[in-house]
């Protein structure tokens, strides 16, 4: 079976349809608790991300130091790289797995509340479709104040400054926040309520994870 579907149809779906009837009756706070939870699974991988982040961070002056030596050697800057990775325990591709990890949920998600089986959850008598009836009113439609999708762009701006380690990184990447934005406009506001709640979470441990980073340091 198609992972996403599978996501989809026995995990995403049930799991709404059980919270809304047996914890809450909200689909939104259905979602948040749903997200809680993944991000819970996930926080060991999610703190191998930004440790090794943290990693790359101090060694970036070595690495500098490397590029300035070997410009004219490529082959010898890769091989010293690769050694400085391997005796400091540095996974270069550490911080992408977690990521990675986590598009399935999202897309599960977004196929989820597209689907039938959402419309036929929603569309019951005396169910609520949405979070509140003022905002996020049915959690299918995107969100009309835009209001997700800029706490979104605001929150991988503040991720990429906290966790880009070369500035020729951060000018690559300085278009990201624009992007999620503008993808973030007309996608179902149920999946930007997780999105966007996600990435809250996610700042707040990337945060947590820094400063114990700096209070180990400082007590060597």
């Amino acid at each position: 079976m198609n992972p996403i579907t599978f996501l989809t149809n026995d995990i995403m779906i049930p799991f709404l349809n059980f919270s809304y009837h047996s914890i809450y009756p909200n689909f939104g706070f259905g979602i948040i608790i749903l997200t809680i939870i993944i991000k819970i699974l996930l926080y060991p991988l999610t703190k191998q991300q930004f440790e090794s982040m943290k990693k790359m961070q101090t060694m970036m002056p070595t690495f500098k130091k490397l590029r300035e030596k070997h410009k004219d050697n490529p082959q010898q800057l890769q091989m010293e790289t690769m050694k400085i990775y391997k005796e400091h325990n540095i996974n270069p591709l550490g911080g992408c797995l977690p990521m990675l990890i986590q598009l399935p949920f999202l897309f599960g998600l977004f196929y989820a509340l597209n689907g039938d089986s959402f419309a036929q959850l929603i569309s019951q008598n005396n169910v609520f479709p949405g979070l509140t009836s003022f905002w996020l009113a049915n959690l299918s439609q995107p969100d009309n104040f835009y209001i997700l999708p800029i706490v979104i762009g605001l929150a991988t701006y503040y991720g990429q400054k906290m966790s880009s380690v070369d500035p020729n990184q951060q000018k690559i990447l300085m278009f990201m926040p624009f992007l999620m934005v503008i993808i973030s406009f007309k996608m179902p506001a149920g999946v930007l309520l997780y999105w966007a709640i996600s990435q809250i979470i996610s700042s707040g441990q990337q945060i947590l994870i820094m400063n114990q980073g700096k209070e180990a340091k400082n007590d060597i």
